[in-house]
């Protein structure tokens, strides 16, 4: 187990995202204003030109909640997976602003099982690195 002041540190801090997000979200039900969660802000977005959004999530599910420890799946270097999903996300956000189309829920479940799929095995936690 990791230790040290650090970690306690990240752990603290992603506590208090937690939190913070759990009273936005009951603060957003509770309002006066209809439909203004964060996941139908986020399906509102995704049809529009945030269609990348889907894919991001997917990806950063897989690669927290599952992820691979096959070998032939890792790559040479830690920072390439994050760098095609960055390039990924771009490709979307040019797209999205140069071709108009209708997003669709089929569409964007196969764009979140794709993140998924790349968070699970291009992506994964589960590469131990030795020293």
């Amino acid at each position: 187990m990791i230790e040290g002041a650090p970690y306690i540190s990240v752990v603290n801090i992603m506590i208090g995202i937690t939190i913070t997000y759990f009273v936005l979200e009951i603060l957003l039900m509770l309002n006066e204003i209809d439909q203004d969660t964060s996941n139908k802000l986020l399906l509102e977005w995704s049809k529009g030109k945030s269609f990348f959004i889907p894919f991001a999530l997917g990806a950063i599910g897989g690669h927290l909640f599952l992820g691979t420890s096959n070998a032939a799946f890792k790559m040479s270097n830690g920072m390439f997976p994050v760098l095609i999903l960055f390039g990924l996300t771009l490709l979307m956000v040019l797209i999205a602003f140069q071709v108009p189309f209708k997003k669709s829920r089929t569409f964007l479940t196969a764009l979140l099982i794709a993140g998924f799929l790349y968070g699970h095995f291009f992506w994964s936690m589960n590469y131990t690195v030795t020293p």
